[in-house]
């Protein structure tokens, strides 16, 4: 009687389980439903803030005045369609997207490598793109020869693919972990600021002003060709990611609780890596060297979300890019008549969120 009692065949025991079941699907439910209505809340933000972008610069235009030109280019006139389209709107657009690479490569790096202090920017692939570029501004070297008015952006590209490259070449040697990874991405970072530091030394007043000028990060260089190529690169991208969110949630468990999944880990930090390396070199060729979005954005993803990457990663890439659109405004808000550079901007941001984040790991490893 005991046995039964305890068993499957005793009908208190049965409807407790049964209501556990029900209550517990029903909380997975809940929080489902909230992440999506954050990912919701987020994309209207980044819509509402690309659009009060396109209303703020040199000769402010309200809010309805933008929406008409946007429905309708010819309802204002030649000089309102030439403002908007030609010129605001690639900005607006270029600084959502590029905020969005740079979430999704800051997410999917601090994943990988399980650390929070990881993103294109503190592991060396922004300074080596920044040396790319000085490189073809001073002395007019390209990686590839007879590529015309787009050395500079290329040469920024190629360096920082390569750098990526080099991170990915040493997560495949033996014995070396993630740490080791971080480290070795500082000591890229300081070796080619080392280098750029030369290069400004030698370089003309004129070429001087160019590389401080890409190292600030602008949006200036905005246009529809970037937009276009920049948009192939996040879009074919993304869905690749998203159909391995379910490992790359199996390897923030652990690498042993990914390997009894059947994750391949050496593989899949193979693609994600390959996946950083073209989303990160992408959006520093563009508008030149932006500091912590990539830290900044998944940090605020992971406080609304958590851990789920079906959910982390595509909020990662939306709080990027709401971060990088309110930037934007930000840089033409402060002083009328100056456009500040966006790298200052996410600068001034993100220094003190990354002391928060040292201070408070380092209490959580304290016994």
């Amino acid at each position: 009687m005991t046995q039964l009692h305890g068993s499957s065949l005793d009908p208190d025991a049965s409807a407790l389980s049964n209501n556990s079941s029900v209550d517990t699907s029903k909380n997975f439910q809940a929080r489902s439903y909230k992440k999506i209505r954050f990912l919701s809340l987020l994309a209207f933000c980044v819509l509402l803030s690309g659009v009060l972008d396109l209303s703020i610069g040199p000769g402010e235009f309200s809010f309805s005045t933008v929406m008409d030109v946007l429905l309708d280019k010819s309802s204002h006139g030649v000089q309102l369609e030439v403002i908007i389209w030609d010129y605001r709107l690639p900005v607006a657009l270029t600084a959502i997207l590029v905020g969005a690479m740079l979430g999704v490569a800051g997410a999917l790096m601090q994943t990988l490598l399980n650390n929070p202090l990881a993103e294109p920017f503190t592991l060396g692939v922004s300074s080596a793109a920044s040396f790319g570029a000085a490189l073809a501004i001073v002395m007019g070297v390209g990686v590839l020869p007879n590529v015309g008015s787009i050395l500079v952006t290329l040469n920024a590209f190629l360096f920082a693919l390569v750098t990526c490259i080099v991170l990915l070449m040493m997560m495949r040697l033996k014995n070396v972990g993630t740490q080791s990874i971080v480290l070795f991405g500082i000591a890229i970072f300081f070796a080619f600021n080392a280098m750029l530091a030369m290069m400004e030394y030698g370089a003309s007043e004129t070429q001087l002003q160019r590389i401080v000028f890409w190292m600030m990060g602008s949006l200036a260089r905005a246009s529809w060709t970037q937009l276009g190529w920049g948009a192939a690169c996040l879009f074919t991208i993304l869905p690749f990611c998203m159909l391995r969110t379910w490992r790359l949630t199996a390897l923030r468990l652990g690498e042993e609780t990914a390997l009894s999944m059947g994750v391949d880990i050496a593989r899949l930090r193979i693609e994600m890596l390959v996946c950083i390396s073209l989303l990160a070199a992408t959006a520093v060729a563009f508008v030149g060297t932006i500091g912590f979005v990539g830290l900044v954005g998944p940090h605020i993803a992971r406080l609304l979300v958590g851990e789920d990457q079906r959910y982390f990663v595509p909020l990662s890439a939306l709080t990027g890019a709401l971060m990088l659109s309110i930037t934007s405004i930000v840089s033409k808000s402060l002083t009328p008549g100056i456009i500040y550079p966006i790298g200052i901007i996410t600068a001034l941001i993100g220094v003190p969120v990354f002391i928060a984040i040292i201070i408070r790991h380092s209490k959580e490893r304290l016994p």
